[in-house]
Formats: C-alpha cells, structure tokens, sequence
C-alpha cells in the first residue's frame, strides 16, 4: 500500500458521515488494527492529537478547558474516553486562560500538572457576575499573550512545524515512489504520455522485442517487451494490506513464495500471460494465486475511486475544482475468469470468498446448492474408482458446463448471484456466457457487460478446448466494444483511452492450460495486447511414448501436405487413399481396429466417407448413448466389426476400457498427450494374451505442422527430427 498522506484538518460532511457509518475514512482500506471512531478523527485532525493546530491555538485550548469544566463526573466516568463529537468541538476552541501551557490531547480528563483541584474537577463557585468578570479578565489576559507571541514565536513550535512540514514532503516523495512502482497505477493511469503513445503503436503493429527467458521456476519462456521496457521487477509492495491475512490463512499458513510468488510477479505486472505448464501438482497454487491477482486489482480499483470520491466532495464542499478525476471504464464487472465447469467455479469462487474475509456472504445457501457437490456425488466417484486420476479430478463434483454468476463486493459483504451490470467480477463458462450475451445477430443480443473488463481470466484452456473453441473466440471477439447503452454511466470518471476504444490494450488476458495448441498461440498473438508487454511459457516434454509398456511397433508416418490451407484435405486424401486400403488388406487376418481422430470435423468427415463406402464399422463420439458404445466395443472385441471409429472427445469424456485392439491408428495425434499412451497400453491391457505382440501394431499421421503434438508426443529431443521431412516413417519398437 502506498504510505499514508499525512491527515488534513478538516472533514468535509461527506468524510463525517463515512467515518460514523464506517468507522474509517476509507471503508475499502481497511487496516489490520481494530482501531476506533474516536482514534480515526484523531488521525484525521492530526497525526498528533491537535499538533496541526498552531502553539497559540493549542495553548488557548488547554487554559480554556480549565476554565469552563463543567461539574465533576461520577470516579466511574473519570477516565472514561471523551466522545467523538466532544473532541471534535474542543479542537474548534480558541478561548486562552492565563499562565496556560500547550497541552497534547489526552484520551482521559485527568487533571494537568500544577493545576489546582477545584479548577479541574470542581464547580466554579461564586456569583454569576463574579464568574463573568473572571472570564472577561481571562480574555484579557489571553490576548495580550497572542499578542506576544504573533512577535515572538516558539522555538519548539517552529521546530515542530518544520518537522511537520518534512514528515508531508517524505510521505508525498514515498507515495511518488510507490505510484511509479505500482504497475496497477502505472498501467491503468489516465495518461497522455509520449512512452504510452511508443508502446500502442508497438503493440498496433506487433513489433516486440522478444527475449528468451530461462527462468528457474517456470523453466523456458518468451517475453515479448514493448518499447524497450525490459523484464520488470517485483512490485515492492503489491498486495493490499487488506488481503494480507485471509491470503495467508487461505495459503496454509505461508507467504507467496517458490512458484507462486513467480507466476504472481507476471501477473502483477499486469503482462498477458500464457501458461502451459498447469498440472495437478501446482492447480492449487496456480488457482490461488490468480484469485488473489483478480481480488487485489478490484480492491486496488475501488479504493482508487473511493479516494476519489473523497476529493471530488471536497472539492465541491469548498467550491473548488478537483479537475479531471478518470477512474474507471463504461460499466462496473473489472474481472472476468472463465472455467469449463461449475465444480472449477464452485472452487475458485471459494477462494475469492476467503480472500474478501467478509462478514456476510449473500446467496451462500443457493450458491452452495448450485454450485456445489450433490447428492449423487458419492455414487459417481464410487463409479469412477477406476478412472485415471485426472479424469477423477476434472469430473469431481457439478459438471454443468452452462453458467455464469456475477459477485458484487461490499465493504463488509459480498453478494453472490449480482446483476452482472453491478457485479465486480464474473466467472463464467464461456457457452453460458454465449447463451448470456446472445447471437452476433440477434436483436436481444448485450455485450455491454463486458465493455470494461480488465483482466480476463481463461483457466483449464485444455478442458475448454475439448468443449468448443468456438465460444471462447466469441467471448474474446466482444471483449472491450463500446457499449450501446450508457447503463448509468458517468462519463466525466471514465478514463480518456477507455473513449477512445483502446480499452483492449491496457486489458490483461491469462490463459492457463496443461499444453500449448495453435488456438492458444492465435490467441497469445492477436488477443494478447496488453501494452505491458506478454510472456509465454515454453515447456520441454518428455515425450508420451516414454510411458507406453506395451511392446508394440509404433510407426510415425508424415503426411505430405501443400499449405496449410489445404492440411485438412491433404490428409483425408492421403488416409483415404493409401490407409484405408492398407487396413482393407489387413481386416483379412483380423478385424480389431480402432481409428483415432482428435478433431471432431475429422471425425464426422471419416463417419461419412466410411459409411457411403459400405464399411462395417462403429462409430464412438460423445454424443454417442452409453449403450451404443458398450454394443460397439463388445462387436469389436469379438470380431464383428471391421473398425471403430473413436473421437477425442469421448475419450475425454468417458475414457471407454475397449478390449481386443489389435490395430491402433491416429487419423491425427491427439492434443492430450497421455491419451496416446493409454491407447497404446489398452492394447495390451485389453487383450488378455489373444494376439501376439509380433501382431500388434500402431500407425500414427502427422503432418508438419503439427509440431506441438509432435513435441508432446514423442519429446523435444527427438520432435525437430520428425519434423524436418527427411524421411517420411519413423518406427519406435
């Protein structure tokens, strides 16, 4: 947090009120310490009880109090605090009693030093003319020694002033400091700079200066700097104060360190980052520490307009002018994350709850009920005892795949279910926000929503790859438009380069995914426009085929392909004229073949062409019935069946156990890498000894480009040979 400025000494109205609502000046700034409304308005009158106030006005207080005590309060309620609003009307005293010195506030009413008893404590005694003449004589006296000081000031009190004076001149310098290192600020600020102007065009006309990065936790990656900005370090102070201590109680107990404390520092420097190295080892952290990134900006955002709120009422209080105070976007959602099902929303909007530390959580009871595990859950995770581990992990819980929940933040509650329009972040699946937004061509359609968001969030991009793409790249392509209605806006707050449509540059985006495909490349190149600069993570893979056990033949065979363009009917020319007919010859000794293709389009093509052929085949998508799939397994496992068609996705979805493969061929390599290996072990698994190993075989086509599969598939080492089209067949025995 930025240091403290120092406390002025006057509340505008609008401060009074917040301070008895909200017991601080700032509700969203909340300080670790419980400290009270009396101790809030000492702070705001002066960080020394009245030191703000000059040596005569603070001597005139103490000679003042002495004098008009009124009578003396039960023992009881002698050192009891003096309430707010006392204090505040003593502080506007400027009566002086003679022989009086300068007295500091005091948090109780015990007598001064060398006063006498009935001064302090006791009812003054005497006539009321006698009491006049006392207070007139007072009077008297005291502005003869205002006299005397205006001409001779205190040493001490000159000394304090100059204190004073230095103590506003390091906090201003130290808030200076922080605001050039905060990249929140930096980034976001209303700006018409030359270096902003440097980095847009950059960032327009993609020139970036790319620069290999080995890092010790994340491994290889690629940052991609905008006008010469280099790799930027560790924001020094980049969590509010507020968030520290639910983060440490929501993180076991530590600080952000080892890889979280890494991927945070990108994150936090607000880059477009993309990550391919997600794993069920590091989900948890990774999790954590993007919700604490998406809690942080918000608060950071909000405590940025309450200030300005608070001077904007000043201003107005005095009837001056605050000038151009431009804080935020068209409409309010800041943060949008993405998830493929409820269970992963259930679990990331747990941790945003946790991070707020809220009092009063509105709609828990539905939220917990929507969202959370349900009655058949037990049933379910008995039935899939036998699944791999991942698929157990990604198919816990609710697999709704169609939902979106906005979440409004309060100073002291947090609203579950808000309308999206008064919602500070929304998490979402990108089909239920599809169905939110509507048709690009429909007239209920409404993107305005999403006019303003800063950080979008696209997490688990490997399971949102095995739903469809499609929606993701709609959710992208109506991020930051102009909104067609002003929803309540007020533009005189809204930030210069937010009116003038280039909201998208200074929005984050984070995707997150186990590997690498060319949709994320596509978005890392054309969505990613942060003018922070980018980075990708660039993992090295082992390679899939070191897990296979099964002692099969694995053939790699390089599809000759003219352009990319034509990859998709290069291929299926290439496999329907030479594969097919290879397997046609092969069906003679044995019919137990299982063709792999990972795109579903492929998928319905080869469905198509099979059937207008007249093969005898079955066909396993994830549409396909749990008893169409059990009736075409059982058929190939006996021979019935000349081939099955099997999609990726069904795999993904079912991981189907199918008996008496003898034949394994890919129509293409699938983008899950441990897919291949499963495959390539049912066939030993699945056969029970009913062909020999000499007879099992695995053909797998590949194309040039399809280097990231390559890369996952057979390992970094070896990808580079595959392809550089010197040979057209590799063979792994």
């Amino acid at each position: 947090m930025p240091p403290a400025k120092k406390a002025k000494r006057g509340l505008s109205r609008k401060e009074l009120q917040r301070l008895k609502e909200y017991g601080e000046l700032d509700p969203l700034n909340s300080a670790a310490d419980d400290r009270s409304l009396d101790d809030l308005i000492s702070n705001a009158l002066g960080r020394s009880g009245y030191g703000s106030f000059t040596g005569k006005l603070r001597r005139g207080r103490g000679a003042a109090d002495g004098g008009r005590r009124g009578p003396a309060r039960p023992n009881a309620q002698r050192g009891a605090r003096p309430d707010a609003y006392t204090r505040l009307l003593k502080s506007l005293a400027t009566g002086a009693a003679p022989g009086s010195q300068a007295a500091a506030v005091s948090d109780s009413d015990e007598d001064a030093p060398g006063s006498e008893p009935g001064d302090a404590g006791s009812e003054p005694h005497g006539s009321d003319e006698e009491m006049h003449e006392t207070v007139d004589k007072a009077a008297d006296k005291a502005a003869d020694e205002e006299a005397r000081e205006i001409d001779e000031v205190d040493d001490e009190d000159i000394e304090s002033d100059a204190e004073a004076a230095g103590a506003d001149a390091e906090a201003a310098a130290q808030s200076e400091a922080y605001a050039a290192h905060d990249y929140m600020e930096a980034h976001f600020a209303d700006s018409d700079t030359e270096l902003a102007h440097k980095k847009l065009a950059a960032v327009t006309n993609k020139e970036y200066e790319q620069i290999p990065l080995d890092d010790p936790v994340l491994g290889p990656c690629v940052v991609c700097n905008v006008a010469g900005a280099g790799v930027g370090r560790a924001n020094p102070q980049p969590l509010k104060q507020k968030l520290a201590g639910p983060f440490h109680k929501l993180n076991g107990g530590r600080g952000l360190e080892g890889f979280q404390q890494r991927i945070f520092d990108w994150f936090d420097q607000y880059r477009d980052v993309v990550y391919a190295g997600r794993t069920a080892a590091n989900e948890d952290e990774l999790t954590t520490a993007y919700a604490l990134h998406a809690m942080n900006h918000v608060m950071k955002a909000k405590d940025r307009e309450h200030k300005n709120n608070a001077k904007l009422a000043k201003a107005h209080a005095a009837g001056a002018d605050a000038g151009e105070l431009r804080d935020r976007g068209f409409t309010r959602p800041r943060v949008l994350i993405l998830v493929p099902f409820r269970n992963s929303a259930y679990r990331i909007i747990q941790k945003l709850l946790a991070l707020t530390a809220a009092e009063q959580e509105m709609n828990s009871s539905r939220f917990a009920k929507e969202y959370g595990p349900d009655e058949d859950e037990e049933r379910r995770h008995q039935a899939n005892t036998r699944k791999p581990e991942d698929f157990r992990r990604t198919f816990a819980g609710n697999i709704d795949d169609s939902f979106r929940i906005g979440l409004q933040l309060h100073y002291r509650s947090v609203k579950l279910f808000a309308d999206f329009y008064r919602a500070d972040i929304i998490v979402a699946s990108p089909i239920g926000l599809r169905m939110t937004t509507g048709a690009e061509s429909g007239d209920r359609k409404d993107f305005d929503f999403l006019s303003s968001v800063e950080v979008v969030i696209a997490d688990q991009c490997d399971v949102l790859l095995m739903q469809s793409w499609d929606h993701v790249a709609h959710v992208f392509r109506h991020l930051n438009l102009t909104p067609k209605k002003d929803h309540g806006c007020d533009f005189s707050r809204v930030r210069s380069w937010c009116l003038d449509g280039m909201a998208r540059f200074r929005r984050q985006t984070i995707v997150l995914s186990e590997y690498m495909t060319p949709e994320l490349q596509a978005v890392f190149n054309n969505d990613c426009r942060s003018i922070a600069g980018k980075v990708r993570t660039k993992p090295a893979y082992r390679g899939a085929v070191a897990d296979v056990v099964a002692q099969v033949t694995q053939v790699f065979r390089l599809v000759p392909v003219r352009r990319l363009a034509s990859l998709d009917d290069d291929r299926f020319a290439h496999f329907t004229e030479h594969a097919l007919p290879e397997m046609e010859k092969a069906v003679l000794g044995g019919k137990h073949t299982v063709i792999f293709a990972s795109s579903y389009f492929d998928f319905v093509r080869l469905r198509n062409h099979c059937r207008s052929k007249g093969y005898s085949f079955a066909a396993i998508s994830e549409y396909s019935t749990k008893t169409e799939a059990m009736h075409a397994r059982i058929k190939l496992n006996a021979g019935e069946l000349e081939f099955i068609l099997y999609s990726e996705r069904a795999h993904f979805y079912h991981r189907y156990p199918i008996k008496g493969i003898h034949r394994l061929v890919f129509y293409g390599l699938p983008d899950r890498a441990p897919y291949y290996s499963e495959l390539v072990n049912l066939m030993l698994t699945g056969n029970d000894g009913a062909a020999p190993p000499e007879q099992l075989t695995c053909t797998a086509f590949y194309t040039k480009y399809d280097q990231l599969k390559v890369e996952r598939i057979v390992g970094t080492k070896l990808a580079p040979q595959l392809l550089a089209g010197t040979r057209s067949q590799f063979t792994f025995a």
